[in-house]
Order: C-alpha cells, then sequence, then structure tokens
C-alpha cells in the first residue's frame, strides 16, 4: 500500500484551543499504541511544498537538535532536524543523550517511504546507540517543520527539575549522503539541551491512533500526565476546536481533528474537511498557568511480542519503520558465516495479523516453509530469519525470504546484519 504526500502541507494555522470541560470519571493513562479498526479513508493527494532556497552550498548539509524541556517521569523525545531543506537518501549517525531505556526510534519523510534501523546496547557505554536511514525516495529532510528522526526515552521520575543536560550526535560519526551514491563532505550541526521542568508540568506519552492517514472528525485519544483544565492542547496541520476536546481525566485528553475551514475565533467545526496524515506531527501541550510548552512528535508504535531471537544482535534492534503496510513482501536472503538476514514486523491495524514466512528461490518458488505465527495487534516482533525461523540452516536454492500477512497489512522492515563488523542496515522490502 502505498502513502500519499502528508497532509501537513497544507497551509493551516494552528489553533490553541482551552479545555473547557471539568475531568470526567474514569481512568486510562495506559498509553494505547494500535490505531482504531474502521473503514480506510480515501487519501486527498496534496501537492508538495515549493522548495526553500538553500544558504549552504550543494555539498553540506545543516543538522540541529531541538531543545526540549520534560518533567521528572516524562517522554524524553531526542529530535534531529535538518536547519535547511536538503534531502538525505541514507546516512548514520550516533546520539549523544542521557543515560537510559530507549522505548522507540521513528523516521520521519514527507511520502512515508524513509526508514532505519537503531542498534542499541548499554553494554558497552550507557548511550551506545547507532542510527542507520534509508530513504529511497530521497524525501527524508526536505521539509523542515519536522525532525528527520525521533528517539524517545523514559525519564527517572528522581530527576531534579532544573538540571540540564546537553543532547547532540556524534559528528565525527556521522555520515549523510543526498542520493544513493553522494556524500555530504560538510556537516554543521548545533546541539540542543534537555532542561528538566518543574514537577507536574504535562508531557505526552503516547496518542491512539498514532499515526495514519485519518478521515476528518477522527477522535484522537491523547495519553500522557498533568492534565487538567489549564492545559492547552494542538496538532500541528489541523485544527481543534474547543467543543471538540474532552478532559478525561490527568492522563487523558480527547480531541475531534477538524479539516475543513475554520474561522479565528471559531467553537465549532463546520464541517467535513480533508484526510490527515498524523504520522510525524507535532503534539503541542501548555500550562497557560506557568507557560510551560513541550513538543512531542507522533509515530506509530507496538510493544514487542514475548520472547526474544536466538540472535544477540537481533535483540539490540529497534527498527523504524515507513509508513508502508504490506499484504507481502519479499528481501533478500544472506546467510554466511558473518552474515544474516533479519526481519521486522509490526501490527497497528486493530486486528490480529496471521503471518507467513517462506524461502524462496530465483524462481519464486518456495524451497522452505511455511513457518506460521500470529501478530496480535499491538505488537511487533524482530527476528533472525534463519536462526530463528528455519532452525538455523538454508536450503539450497533460497535466496529471499517473503512475508504475507492476513487479513490486515502490517509495517515491515527487512535488515542486513555483519556479526564480525558489530553493524546491521535496514533493508527495503519489494
Amino acid at each position: 500500500m502505498r502513502n500519499f504526500v502528508s497532509q501537513r502541507f497544507l497551509p493551516r494555522a494552528t489553533l490553541w484551543v482551552v479545555l473547557l470541560v471539568a475531568a470526567a470519571a474514569g481512568s486510562c493513562g495506559c498509553g494505547g499504541s494500535a490505531s482504531a479498526s474502521g473503514p480506510t479513508p480515501t487519501p486527498t493527494p496534496i501537492p508538495a511544498p515549493t522548495p526553500t532556497p538553500s544558504q549552504l552550498p550543494a555539498g553540506a548539509i545543516g543538522l540541529k537538535v531541538l531543545n526540549t524541556s520534560v518533567p521528572p517521569g516524562g517522554i524524553f523525545q531526542f529530535q534531529l532536524s535538518n536547519t535547511e531543506p536538503k534531502p538525505i537518501g541514507h546516512g548514520s549517525t550516533r546520539p549523544q543523550v542521557p543515560a537510559g531505556p530507549v522505548r522507540g526510534v521513528a523516521v520521519n519523510d514527507p511520502s512515508g517511504v524513509a526508514a532505519g534501523i537503531a542498534v542499541i546496547d548499554t553494554s558497552v557505554t550507557p548511550t551506545n546507540i547507532k542510527l542507520q536511514l534509508s530513504s529511497p525516495d530521497n524525501l527524508l529532510g526536505t521539509n523542515v517543520s519536522y525532525p528527520v528522526v525521533t528517539m524517545s526515552m523514559p525519564l527517572s521520575s528522581t530527576l531534579t527539575p532544573g538540571v540540564t543536560f546537553p543532547i547532540s550526535i556524534d559528528t565525527a560519526n556521522t555520515s549523510f549522503f543526498s542520493d544513493a551514491s553522494t556524500k555530504y563532505t560538510t556537516l554543521e550541526f548545533a546541539p540542543g539541551t534537555l532542561t528538566i521542568a518543574p514537577a507536574g508540568s504535562p508531557y505526552v506519552s503516547d496518542l491512539s491512533p498514532a499515526g495514519g492517514l485519518l478521515p476528518d472528525r477522527q477522535l484522537i485519544k491523547v495519553f500522557g500526565a498533568n492534565f487538567n483544565t489549564n492545559t492547552r492542547v494542538a496538532i500541528e496541520g489541523t485544527t481543534i476546536v474547543p467543543a471538540d476536546i474532552t478532559l478525561v481525566n490527568s492522563g487523558e485528553i480527547d480531541v475531534k481533528i477538524c479539516n475543513g475551514t475554520v474561522a479565528d475565533g471559531a467553537t465549532v467545526c463546520p464541517g467535513t474537511g480533508a484526510t490527515f496524515q498524523l504520522d510525524g506531527e507535532r503534539v503541542r501541550v501548555k500550562d497557560t498557568n506557568t507557560n510551560f510548552t513541550l513538543d512531542y512528535y507522533t509515530y506509530l508504535r507496538a510493544d514487542d511480542v514475548a520472547g526474544s531471537s536466538a540472535n544477540a544482535q537481533v535483540n539490540l534492534v529497534h527498527p523504524m519503520f515507513s509508513r508502508q503496510k504490506y499484504a507481502a513482501a519479499t528481501v533478500p536472503l544472506v546467510n554466511t558465516a558473518s552474515q544474516f538476514t533479519g526481519v521486522s514486523l509490526q501490527n497497528t491495524s486493530g486486528t490480529d495479523a496471521g503471518i507467513e514466512v517462506r524461502l524462496l528461490d530465483n524462481s519464486n518458488v518456495t524451497v522452505a516453509g511455511p513457518v506460521n505465527f500470529t501478530l496480535p495487534t499491538g505488537k511487533k516482533i524482530t527476528r533472525d530469519v534463519v536462526a530463528d525461523w528455519f532452525g538455523g540452516s538454508v536450503p539450497a536454492g533460497a535466496v529471499k525470504v517473503k512475508v504475507s500477512s492476513g487479513p490486515v497489512s502490517v509495517q515491515m522492515l527487512g535488515m542486513l546484519g555483519d556479526t564480525s563488523a558489530g553493524t546491521i542496515v535496514p533493508v527495503i522490502p519489494q
């Protein structure tokens, strides 16, 4: 399934709205990650934005880490962004962040085909994180309103408000290419700062749905903490009018998106508008008493299934899925003394998926399998294809891995690993 260019490129002012209702009874705060099921909306094609004139020479790329402030116990997002539109075909970098667990990593481009892999091994150093990005159409980095990559990390509840941490990248181990082979020879980089906000400041932990192409008037649940009647919410690229926002409790705010033309000061959505691509959009929460503001960028996320891979290197992988979903796709099979093929699957459809894995020869004839299992909604799985699904051996003639999913499509990412080099790179399914 091919996604269309994001609705975010429509010119639209973001409208701040004040919560006008008291907290209702009940609780959730669980931060569900799977999108609600329902009919697939018909996308409205949106023209690409007019490129901004570059201030950097052709061989240079500018990157920055956005400043942020998060209260103790909140979700910190490392947000790496271009300083001006520059295409990225592929690249790699190493974030430098405070030590702590990583919940998820996401890549964001206008067409939704970019993907990547984060390899995180805190047994080496507290922040041993390596990112590999791939953008087949070279559109990654061409919209500076949104980070090219975000990494979400839960913060300790014992952190002291006012304390600051530098957030950066290892520039000596960073390289980006404008296409498949043209490397940027100059990197201009600006680091950022994480400031621990006062306890009780609001933050966002997740959305439901957390991404996807949504019909107008879609209900979105915003999960987090410390929400109250002084909390304001805005989602970049769409409007939320006062009549369509509900404070459920301190951990949940429900909103309906309004994509029709909305006059300044309007309190009611005037009617049905275009569809809206939620992936990678900025969700901003603000406390009107303190003027504290926090930005969170959306991404589809799911929790790992129980168990792990027999390949220790695969267990270090955090996949960065594209927005594409597949009913069936293949990736090349590589299986040598040091190299292996891995596959990661994520199901955010709202329905359990039946997964079938086969090994094929050059004529697309099955030579091993099928291996069948269920991938529940709201779950993801990352495995070494041969070691985990085919008993550690490859039949003669096997050259590709085919994964099929039904009755719903799932996100899929292939990977090529090298145990000798200690590397894993993303492989886009075909």
